[in-house]
C-alpha cells in the first residue's frame, strides 16, 4: 500500500501540473485577438449616465478613476489620440426612492476594447486584377472599422441606504483592474 501513494501522487501532479501552467497566464490564440496590442497605450473614452443616482457617479470621476488605473499599468494614452485600439466604459445609473431613507438603484456598466480591424470581405477591390498579397489593410483605410474584441459587462440592482456610490464605483474599479491584468498577462512580451 506505501509503495502506491508516489505513483498517486505522481499521477495527481501529473494531471494537475498543466492546469497550474495555464492558470499562471498562458496567451491563447483568442486572447491575442482580443486583447494584443504589442504593448501599445490604450486611450479611454467613458460614457456616464446618471439619473438621480448617486452624485459622486459623474463623468470627470469615473474618467479620473480610469485613466488612473491605466496610467498605473503603464497603457494609458491621452484622449482624441489615434491608436489602433480603444478601451470604452460605459456607466448607467438610475436610482428611485423608496422611502425616506431607502434607495433603490439599477445600474449597467460595460467595459469594452475596440480594435481597428481590416475587413476583407467588405473590400470591393478584392476582385480586382493585380491585388496581390503585398496589399496591406492600411491600403484601404476606409475597409478598417472597430469592433469590440474583449469585453465584461455588469448589471444588477443595489438597495443602499442614502445615495451611496460606493458600490457601483467599486465595481467599475474591479472591472478596470481585471481589463489590465488581461492586458498585462497578453501584451507581457512585447512590454519592455
Amino acid at each position: 500500500m506505501n509503495a502506491a501513494r508516489p505513483i498517486i501522487a505522481a499521477l495527481v501532479f501529473g494531471l494537475l501540473a498543466p492546469v497550474a501552467v495555464a492558470a499562471q497566464g498562458s496567451v491563447s490564440s483568442r486572447d491575442r485577438f482580443a486583447l494584443f496590442a504589442a504593448c501599445s497605450p490604450v486611450p479611454v473614452e467613458v460614457f456616464v449616465t446618471n439619473t438621480g443616482g448617486p452624485a459622486d457617479i459623474t463623468t470627470p470621476a469615473v474618467e479620473g478613476m480610469a485613466t488612473s488605473r491605466l496610467q498605473a499599468a503603464g497603457i494609458d494614452a491621452p484622449a482624441g489620440r489615434p491608436g489602433a485600439s480603444t478601451l470604452q466604459l460605459s456607466v448607467f445609473v438610475s436610482a428611485q426612492r423608496l422611502s425616506a431613507t431607502a434607495v433603490v438603484t439599477v445600474y449597467v456598466i460595460r467595459l469594452r476594447l475596440l480594435k481597428l480591424l481590416y475587413d476583407r470581405q467588405s473590400d470591393p477591390r478584392m476582385g480586382e486584377a493585380g491585388r496581390g498579397s503585398a496589399d496591406s489593410p492600411g491600403a484601404a483605410p476606409e475597409w478598417l472599422n472597430w469592433a469590440p474584441t474583449w469585453e465584461t459587462p455588469q448589471q444588477g440592482i443595489g438597495f443602499y441606504l442614502g445615495r451611496d456610490g460606493g458600490p457601483v464605483t467599486s465595481l467599475v474599479a474591479s472591472m478596470l483592474d481585471e481589463f489590465v491584468r488581461e492586458y498585462a498577462r497578453v501584451n507581457a512580451e512585447a512590454c519592455p
